[in-house]
């Protein structure tokens, strides 16, 4: 007696064998690789929505990337005044000293030549460089800003220019990340240049002393005001920094919601599906009296 068996049922047999085969892939994928989504037409609309979020990622990286390199430039430079304010305190005290009228011509040659060291150590501060540019020459970052010059009025000559640049460091926020060395140096409201050269200028013939000192203490109260900008965008930098990371977090998270898989319901999905797999490629072979079903289709 023979079996017969109906040949309408192979190709359902084999659909049967490549569903389960890609139930199989599928799972494998996504123990391998974390995530639901390994190729478009595993979800069109996931896809659509990943590509988005990547993209927000990618702007949130380069916004980031953006406010730390600001922000080390401009604690360098924030740093750099600082030191001036400490080389100006004690300027404004060898011009109170040099108003002592018992002070001999020798005494306030000394007081000049610290002065003059002094200026010497702002003209530095004014030339401070960060990554090969130069921090207070405005836009003119490649020009070294200050020179010595015994013939300015000043004492000193600006290279750079007065302009302001500006960062983005997010979507529709900027900050200014420099003053110009002549706005905190030569502002015309307070020149502290200018009023020190005076001051030493005054100290070396004995004359308009205590005039000279008041005029450098008034410079010094704007080159005060002027460096506070370095502090108040460093902490807007901060602030934004914080934003930034926080909807990086956001976007990770949303990420994981769109395509994140559960390992465990993976794990379990492969094992029934390789269960089935290999219970239809024994139990079709034994129907179809082959070794294997594999021959059959191959």
């Amino acid at each position: 007696m023979f079996t017969r068996v109906n040949p309408n049922m192979v190709p359902d047999l084999v659909a049967e064998i490549a569903q389960t085969q890609q139930q199989l892939n599928q799972a494998d994928q996504e123990i391998a690789s974390g995530r639901t989504i390994n190729q478009p037409s595993d979800n069109p609309a996931g896809t659509a929505a990943l590509i988005l979020n990547h993209a927000a990622q990618s702007q949130a990286d380069t916004f980031q990337m953006n406010t730390s390199n600001l922000q080390d430039r401009l604690q360098t430079a924030d740093s750099a005044l600082n030191a001036a304010v400490t080389a100006v305190n004690q300027a404004i005290s060898l011009g109170v000293e040099a108003g002592n009228s018992d002070l001999s011509d020798s005494d306030r040659q000394a007081i000049v030549s610290q002065l003059s060291g002094i200026q010497q150590q702002l003209v530095s501060i004014g030339n401070t460089s960060y990554s090969g540019t130069y921090l207070f020459a405005g836009s003119a970052v490649e020009t070294q800003p200050f020179t010595l010059d015994a013939t300015a009025a000043a004492g000193v000559t600006y290279n750079g220019n007065n302009a302001t640049v500006s960062a983005e460091i997010n979507n529709g926020d900027s900050v200014a990340t420099n003053v110009p060395g002549s706005q905190l140096f030569l502002n015309s409201s307070g020149s502290l240049f200018g009023s020190l050269q005076r001051m030493i200028t005054a100290i070396q013939s004995n004359s308009g002393i205590a005039a000279a000192s008041t005029a450098f203490g008034a410079a010094a109260t704007e080159f005060d005001s002027q460096r506070v900008a370095y502090g108040s965008t460093l902490t807007q930098l901060q602030s934004t920094n914080t934003l930034l990371s926080a909807e990086q977090t956001q976007l990770s998270t949303q990420e994981n919601t769109i395509d994140a898989a559960d390992l465990a319901q993976a794990t379990s999905t492969f094992s029934q599906a390789s269960i089935s797999y290999q219970s239809l490629i024994e139990a079709e072979s034994e129907i179809l009296k082959l070794p294997n079903l594999l021959t059959y289709l191959q």
